[in-house]
């Protein structure tokens, strides 16, 4: 999941080099890497965040 990230990323620099008329298109692919990351991190400290059988 971390590669999927950075693949995104690298995507939407490419878009933006490439083509930059298509900033929108660049920017929902930097978000969706950027949610991406969040979310792997939400996951992995999800149990740094309460303790084990609080929720």
């Amino acid at each position: 999941m971390e590669f999927l990230g950075f693949i995104l990323f690298g995507i939407s620099i490419l878009i933006v080099l490439v083509s930059p008329e298509k900033e929108c298109l660049a920017f929902g692919t930097f978000l969706l890497g950027t949610i991406i990351c969040f979310g792997m991190f939400f996951i992995a400290s999800w149990t740094s965040l309460l303790p084990y059988a609080s929720y």
